[in-house]
């Protein structure tokens, strides 16, 4: 039951982060390519959290708070999705593959910094 209140409470957190940082980036990058912007900032995050959570057990009982909670709640795959339709079928293509290049490039890039090769 621990770990649904963790996650409870770090989707609220991460939610309203995510709204502020939309609303701080949206007038520079546009509403499609902020939340390409925040998605690939959260996986980089995410990447870090979890490389800095598999050393230690004790900071490892976060997680639950701290990787689907916060962080999830922090990046968005629903408002990528919303947001293609308003975009040209060419603006739309870069989005895509920005975000599904990008993301998954981003959490690795963070593990990486924060835990050492073997």
């Amino acid at each position: 039951m621990r770990a649904y209140g963790l996650v409870a409470a770090g989707s609220a957190a991460g939610a309203v982060l995510r709204v502020l940082a939309g609303w701080l980036a949206a007038p520079l990058l546009g509403d499609a390519w902020s939340t390409v912007a925040i998605n690939v900032i959260g996986c980089f995050a995410i990447g870090i959290a979890a490389g800095l959570m598999m050393a230690s057990p004790a900071v490892a009982r976060w997680w639950p708070f701290v990787g689907p909670g916060l962080l999830g709640g922090f990046t968005t795959f629903s408002a990528f999705i919303v947001l293609l339709d308003g975009l040209s079928e060419l603006e739309a293509a870069f989005v895509v593959v920005a975000t599904l290049g990008l993301c998954p490039l981003a959490a690795w890039l963070g593990e990486k910094a924060v835990t050492r090769a073997p």
